[in-house]
């Protein structure tokens, strides 16, 4: 069983995984060349966002059988022709759980406890103090949309609860996933959205879900709420949502992706007072490795004995 990795990986923790599967000769080529040479041998591939996968080099890896993304979202990677050469195609999807749904609150705690206010007075050396009680407004008792209601959706939703805020799903089956209060089918979106405080957004980037977010949806917000975007840049009309927040036609919104990576610096969106940017890492801790190697281990150790692995991705779908 020969195991490819572009993903660079400690001594440890290559041994820990050739320990546990002696079966395996794990090789890390840490550049394309070393790549390259073993791409007639390889059996399972290791990447993080899939750009290896080549036509190239899928017509000069005739043994490939499995390839195990280190990311949730899979959409750089060619879903269509895996299919066709009957390739297995995993993701980690819910490892992300714990940081993005901290992601998720360290925005919602900045906006409620007005920290993007504090942080340009503070840059002024102006003690721009509120002047009274009310301009905070608690997390508790706010209604929390969730536009993609999976594994991070849920754990969004749990520490919502726990927040004693109520919790609203939006899926494409409309059945009511753990911790949320209420559940809407994506038809109907507007609903949800016209409902809520803050709307985070963690569906996955599919043709389905580009411009999810447009104008009509983000005319249905109040404009008391917060956007979060933790999903794909593309599932925001961001013209549109540059618009609203322009004529504050909602609060503000947190962005963690964009249409175009890394976000021009001519964006407007740079300049809006109501507006947070992070790029990207919304996913990212120190531990996330570790994660991704103990879902991969999992996946193959049901590999080996002919189950279902835990994350396979369904290739008509996308996630």
């Amino acid at each position: 069983m020969f195991v490819l990795s572009r993903i660079k990986l400690s001594s440890e923790q290559q041994a820990a995984l050739t320990t546990r599967f002696p079966e395996m000769k794990l090789v890390v080529a840490e550049d394309a060349e070393a790549h390259r040479q073993h791409w007639a041998q390889v059996e399972i591939l290791l990447t993080f966002l899939g750009t290896e996968v080549t036509p190239e080099f899928l017509n000069q890896a005739p043994n490939l059988r499995w390839v195990q993304a280190f990311v949730a979202g899979v959409d750089r990677l060619p879903l269509a022709e895996l299919k066709n050469r009957g390739i297995i195609l995993t993701n980690v999807s819910g490892t992300h759980g714990q940081s993005m749904s901290e992601q998720a609150f360290t925005y919602m705690l900045a906006f409620s406890r007005l920290l993007p206010r504090f942080l340009l007075a503070q840059r002024r050396h102006d003690w721009d103090r509120p002047s009274g009680l009310f301009a905070f407004e608690p997390l508790s008792g706010k209604t929390l949309t969730v536009v993609g209601a999976g594994r991070i959706g849920q754990e969004v939703a749990r520490l919502g609860q726990a927040m004693r805020m109520r919790t609203i799903a939006v899926n494409t089956s409309g059945k009511l996933p753990p911790h949320f209060h209420l559940v809407y089918p994506r038809e109907q979106l507007t609903t949800a959205l016209a409902e809520a405080d803050f709307v985070v957004l963690l569906v996955p980037h599919t043709p389905d879900t580009v411009g999810l977010i447009g104008e009509a949806e983000l005319a249905s917000l109040k404009p008391t709420a917060y956007l979060i975007n933790l999903a794909r840049g593309s599932v925001v009309d961001e013209p549109a949502l540059i618009a609203a927040l322009r004529k504050q036609k909602l609060a503000g919104a947190a962005l963690d992706v964009f249409a175009v990576e890394p976000l021009p610096a001519d964006s407007p969106l740079w300049d809006l007072p109501n507006v947070i940017i992070t790029p990207h890492i919304g996913g990212w801790s120190a531990d996330y490795l570790d994660r991704c190697l103990e879902v991969f281990a999992d996946n193959l150790e049901r590999y080996l004995t002919g189950q279902t692995m835990a994350t396979l991705v369904d290739l008509d779908r996308g996630y």
